[in-house]
């Protein structure tokens, strides 16, 4: 993947291989830094040596325009350097955007590395006998732990989590004594000692619009100025937009909005033919003038591709999780486009997050619960977060959900969500809880100041998103809807990738998940209390549970994990 690899003491120097890619590399000491590069956005990229320090930035800086303009400087490393020496590490919330980076300081030989303040992007480390070893693919981690004769155990209790949730909790990954560096997170290393801190944390907002009014004007001032940001940053390069579009709010939102401030984009779709998805999103593409590309999911053939998605994503979420995204990508031409202009996480942090009861409900979202009894989440961790709602933000979003930004990434460009600015994230938090339930301040909100979003049927509901009623109604319609099709063998109809009916109707898809398990089950046969779970899992499971297995198969096979 790409970013930085950073290691010290190594007994072996090796570079990451990628074809055409550019590969850069700086040496201080014991030190090596090394930057695997794609071009775009390339001035947003910063990797180089200074005599007081060696830096880098990895990604695209949405603002960084405005804060040359605010710090009277039209060079980014000056920036950064100057910003570093005024406020150490605090800087980096001034930054919005999809990056990560790192700074050295030469003389006190301190390093400090960090990702944004939604983890976008993948940052793995590890330590051991003195040696550090930072990088964006835990299969190379895994390797250079594996070079220097330390072993790679898998995590059993990240795999419970994993088998349970479909995504790592915490910093944890499947192998035992690796971490991933978390959401406004940076890491601290000195005298072969290693802190982990947070510069940004969403557990600190309060809880402090009340009102209707004040929430939707609030919401629409930070939803606004955080789409300006990401499509005049296509502007900037002179990049063509493009953007997803679907049945659901998150799309619609992003790219009814954007065309009202005068950017168009081109817009695709995939989804199996002739759902709602596809339907609403040609009919909102043909009203508002916008080219439209259509890719069918139908059979599911996609689902086959387990190891490259286990490739990108590292075994941190279960691959069915984007296949299908990915899939989509590999059928479109990205090169004259910028940002992948997204509504992705509307629905969670606009009330999707929020238990419609009293009560806090920390483990609603889960894939599976066979093996829930197995799952040991401390009450002091759960404590740690301000309420569910951030808990989810952190574990389902910034865990689980951003795997679409992997995606992106490995296709060399980056994605972006007005829904994922921290600004309106924060925004978001502040809202009182109960204007939330059934996501009401989302409906509020487009029928107050956005009616024209009102006129398209909402594929979750099937009605139109015209009255709140209308979604606890959708309920029933939905039930007796899935009962009508299932009744005339329609399975088809129920989603927009019906995992299910692609199993029972598909052989090749049939084949390869038995062929896979049986021929990697002996893997985890050390390990009897895991052998059998998981043998259970897959032969009682559904498409989705089978999925879990087949992902963490795989990812003990590629890694070669001691189990």
């Amino acid at each position: 993947m790409y970013g930085f690899y950073i290691y010290l003491d190594s007994k072996q120097n090796f570079t990451p291989v990628y074809p055409i890619i550019e590969t850069k590399k700086i040496v201080f000491e014991q030190y090596s830094f090394q930057y695997v590069q794609f071009k775009k956005f390339e001035n947003d990229k910063v990797f180089l040596e200074t005599k007081d320090y060696i830096l880098g930035i990895d990604g695209v800086i949405l603002n960084l325009k405005s804060l040359k303009k605010q710090y009277a400087t039209s060079n980014f490393s000056k920036l950064i350097c100057g910003l570093f020496e005024k406020e150490k590490m605090h800087f980096v919330s001034k930054l919005k955007g999809v990056f990560s980076g790192f700074i050295f300081e030469k003389k006190t030989k301190m390093l400090y590395v960090f990702n944004d303040k939604v983890a976008s992007k993948q940052i793995f480390y590890s330590l051991f006998d003195s040696k550090i070893v930072i990088a964006p693919s835990l299969a190379y981690i895994s390797n250079y732990r594996d070079v220097n004769e330390t072993i790679n155990n898998l995590n059993q209790n990240a795999t419970y989590n994993f088998l349970t949730f479909g995504g790592m909790i915490e910093k944890e990954t499947l192998i035992s004594d690796v971490y991933k560096l978390g959401a406004g997170e940076y890491l601290k290393f000195y005298d072969k000692k290693l802190e982990v801190k947070r510069y940004f944390d969403f557990n600190k907002v309060e809880i402090s619009v009340n009102t209707k009014k004040k929430a939707i004007e609030g919401l629409n001032e930070t939803f606004i100025e955080a789409l300006k940001l990401e499509y005049e940053k296509d502007k900037e390069y002179d990049y063509k937009h493009i953007a997803t579009l679907s049945g659901g709010l998150d799309s619609r939102m992003n790219v009814m909005l954007a065309n009202k401030m005068g950017y168009q984009s081109d817009s695709f779709c995939f989804s199996q033919t002739g759902y709602a998805d596809e339907t609403i999103a040609r009919i909102i593409a043909k009203d508002l003038g916008l080219e439209f590309s259509f890719i069918p999911l139908d059979g599911g053939d996609y689902l086959k591709n387990l190891s490259e998605m286990v490739g990108i994503n590292s075994g941190l979420q279960f691959y069915h999780g984007a296949a299908h995204f990915q899939y989509a990508l590999q059928q479109l031409d990205l090169s004259n486009y910028g940002l992948m202009h997204t509504g992705q996480i509307g629905d969670g942090i606009l009330g999707g997050f929020v238990s419609t009861g009293k009560n806090n409900n920390f483990l609603s979202k889960t894939i599976s619960t066979k093996l829930l009894d197995k799952i040991k989440i401390e009450k002091s961790t759960l404590k740690a977060y301000r309420d569910e709602e951030v808990y989810k933000l952190y574990q389902r979003v910034f865990n689980v959900t951003n795997i679409g930004s992997y995606m992106v990434e490995f296709h060399q460009t980056y994605l972006v969500s007005p829904f994922m600015d921290s600004d309106l994230i924060e925004f978001a938090l502040s809202i009182e809880r109960k204007l939330k339930i059934n996501q009401d301040i989302y409906i509020d909100w487009m029928n107050s100041l956005h009616p024209d979003t009102t006129r398209y049927i909402w594929e979750r509901t099937g009605f139109r998103p015209d009255k709140k009623w209308k979604t606890n109604f959708s309920r029933y319609t939905n039930k007796i809807n899935k009962e009508f099709y299932l009744f005339f063998n329609r399975g088809d109809k129920l989603s927009m990738n019906p995992l299910d009916f692609w199993f029972q109707t598909n052989k090749s898809i049939q084949e390869f998940y038995t062929d896979f398990f049986e021929n990697n089950i002996a893997l985890v046969s050390p390990n009897q209390e895991l052998y059998t779970d998981i043998k259970s899992l897959f032969k009682k499971g559904n498409l989705t549970e089978k999925a879990l297995v087949l992902t963490l198969l795989e990812l003990i096979k590629k890694l070669k994990l001691h189990v």
